[in-house]
């Protein structure tokens, strides 16, 4: 069964917590954050008392890009596009299993949630090229 994690409002997340909550999918997160430092986006943790739990911005100053949440089972990547832009998503070359589940999710008011269960290095990647799709869009 799948758990979202970090959810003590008193112990923000470190790379020990990381390491230790991840587990053999940690290298994964390591190889992301590289990424995304080459990208000239941070990283920037907050626990919100609504989701009940410690969710990570991925952003270029104040423009959020994708939201990064751990789980048990790895950490998932939320991406929300407006209507003129998730066609997009569709024409990237990523797993079709994506597009099949963002095709079957509902809007959150006027955006496309689009949501990446990061186990390998593959989804990771996949995870990229959205990232990328989406710094690009206006």
């Amino acid at each position: 069964m799948e758990n979202q994690i970090l959810i003590d409002p008193a112990v923000k997340p470190d790379d020990n917590i990381l390491e230790n909550t991840l587990g053999k999918h940690y290298k994964i997160l390591q190889e992301f954050e590289e990424k995304i430092k080459k990208l000239s986006l941070t990283l920037e943790w907050h626990y919100y008392r609504d989701a009940k739990s410690w969710l990570c911005k991925v952003q270029n100053k104040k423009k959020n890009f994708c939201w990064l949440s751990v789980w048990n089972t790895g950490f998932k990547l939320t991406f929300y596009f407006p209507e003129r832009t998730i066609k997009g998503v569709y024409e990237l070359d990523i797993n079709d299993e994506i597009k099949k589940i963002t095709a079957k999710m509902k809007p959150v008011g006027k955006s496309h949630p689009v949501v990446i269960s990061v186990k390998n290095k593959k989804a990771m990647n996949d995870g990229l090229k959205i990232l990328q799709y989406k710094m690009n869009v206006k």
